[in-house]
């Protein structure tokens, strides 16, 4: 319970921090190599709560869906021009669409 209670405001701050900085960043395909595995290294890197990637699969804009733990997640890399370096994220589906305009469908 105290990790997902620390878990809450992290991901509150990514959102934050992908709202402020949407002018200056961009979206681009997640990393090369096979979808299950980029998927399940990047998702419990960005959400360690998840146990296990059941499925993905690498979509034309070169992003890859996937769901953990019965959760659907969009895997992408974002350059943040700011800062000059590359980010690999995850971000659940619903999030994806609300703070970026991406849908996982």
């Amino acid at each position: 319970m105290k990790k997902l209670l620390l878990l809450i405001p992290c991901h509150l701050l990514l959102f934050a921090t992908l709202e402020a900085h949407a002018a200056s960043v961009s979206v681009g395909a997640a990393p090369k190599g096979d979808p299950n595995t980029v998927a399940a290294r990047i998702i419990k890197y960005n959400f360690p709560q998840c146990k296990r990637v059941t499925t993905a699969s690498r979509l034309t804009d070169g992003t890859i869906r996937a769901k953990c733990d019965g959760i659907d997640y969009r895997v992408f890399t974002m350059y943040v021009a700011k800062e000059g370096k590359m980010m690999e994220l995850a971000i659940d589906c619903d999030a994806s669409k609300r703070l970026l305009g991406v849908s996982c469908w």
